[in-house]
Order: structure tokens, then sequence, then C-alpha cells
């Protein structure tokens, strides 16, 4: 039997490396099933015994990691902003590519994960932001600062091309960035009501373009819509009007 003090000693004492471990195991083992799970049904849809029959544990040991389902839904939330930003800081820390090329690199990241869900999955922050944010403040503002910290990576990086001359001094890597993610999210999902990768793609097009246009950089173009190549270092005419500052074309003016 144990004693008195020695169940003290074992209560005040660190748990060894190993038992660390494997609860720190345990853990991700939860939040990664949950990920998947909360991906594919929503928050709504997804309840702690899918959980707990995914993650094959007991329901206990989900109860020791987590008091509720809301503090899973947080770690959720953190698992893929910290996933979707380690992809992407690694695709904008390539020094083989140039400034355009690492961009690129970036936004395929990304599509490569709605796509690998055939497109019918969208964003999991986005499809978060959608179903929780009126109805969750907390989850709202953590979904709201994964996406700060989405722009501030690419914004940081844009910054550091600055610093090596790679791009012009009056840049405004900022407002890129925020411009990035938005149109990036609202063409995935416009993916995802058309179950078709087009729309995503052409936002992906259009920021490279964006990016082309305000940095100098001339590169061969990309097919965009219909399969039509745009010339090198140019974007779309829509596009190049909207920097400006001007508003569409009348439909009936002469070119």
């Amino acid at each position: 039997m144990t004693g008195k003090g020695d169940a003290q000693a074992a209560l005040a004492s660190p748990p060894r490396e190993e038992e660390a471990s494997k609860g720190m195991r345990t853990r991700r083992r939860i939040v990664g099933h949950a990920t998947l799970l909360i991906y594919a049904k929503g928050y709504a849809r997804t309840t702690i015994d899918d959980v707990i029959r995914a993650a094959g544990i007991t329901k206990g040991s989900f109860y020791f990691h987590f008091s509720s389902k809301e503090e899973l839904g947080y770690a959720v939330i953190e698992n893929a902003s910290s996933h979707i930003l380690g992809r992407l800081r690694e695709a904008l820390g390539r020094q083989d590519l140039t400034p355009s090329g690492r961009i690129e690199a970036m936004l395929r990241e990304v599509q490569s994960i709605v796509e690998a869900a055939d497109c019918s999955r969208g964003c999991i922050l986005g499809n978060l932001a959608l179903e929780t944010s009126n109805s969750h403040p907390g989850f709202r503002e953590a979904i709201a600062r994964a996406f700060r910290d989405w722009s501030a990576l690419i914004a940081s990086e844009l910054e550091g091309m600055k610093e090596a001359g790679e791009l012009p001094a009056g840049f405004d890597s900022a407002a890129y960035a925020d411009f990035a993610v938005s149109a990036l999210e609202g063409g995935i999902m416009m993916s995802k009501v058309a179950l078709d990768p087009g729309p995503m793609r052409n936002s992906i097009a259009l920021i490279l373009e964006h990016f082309r246009m305000l940095s100098g950089t001339g590169v061969p173009g990309k097919a965009g819509r219909g399969g039509k190549r745009e010339a090198a270092g140019t974007a779309p005419t829509g596009a190049r009007r909207a920097a400006r500052g001007e508003g569409p074309r009348p439909r009936n003016a002469k070119r």
C-alpha cells in the first residue's frame, strides 16, 4: 500500500518524462482528430463522443485534457492556425525563389490544402468564422487573431524583401497582405459552394498579377480565366483600371 507521505511526494514531484510525453501525445491526438472532424462536419455537428471514438480514447481521458467542447474548440482553432502558418512560413522562406515566386509558393500551399478536400470543405478558419462568430464571441476573436497572424506573417516577409532591395521602398506590405488574405478567402468560399477550384485559382492569379504590378516584377504570364494568358508583368484590364483608381469601363465605351 502507498502511505500518506508517499502519496504527497508523488503529487509534489513532476511527472516522469515518458508520462508527460504520453499525455502530450494523447492531447495532440484528440486535437488532431477534432480538427479533422470539425473541418468535415462543422463545429455544431461534431460531438464530444465523435472525437472520443475517432481518437480511440475514454471519456475520462478526454475530460482530463479538456473541460468542455468549447475549450477543445479553441485548441482546434490554434492547431489549424499553427498548421497553416507553418506551411506558409516555409513557402515564404524559400530563398531559391524570386519574391513573386515566394508569394506564389505561399498561395499554392493554401490551394493544395483546399484542393486535397476536392474544394468541398473550404478553409477551416473561414468555415468556423461563418459558423460561430455570432454565437461564440471568443471563437470570433481567436479566428480574427489567426487571420491577423496570417496577414502579419506575409507582411513581415514582404518587409524583409523590401529591406533586401527586392521590392520598391514604397510597397505597402501590410495593405497587400490584408488584400491577399481577403481575396484568397473569398475565392476559397466561392470554390466551396461551386465545388469547383476555378474561383480560388482565379483569385490566386489576380493576387499574383496585383503583386507583380505593384512590385514591378515582370515574369511570364499565367493562365487566367478560359486559359488565356496575360502579358508578362501585367494585370488583367479590370485589375489595371482598379489599381489606377478608375471605375469599370462603361459597357459601350470605345477602347
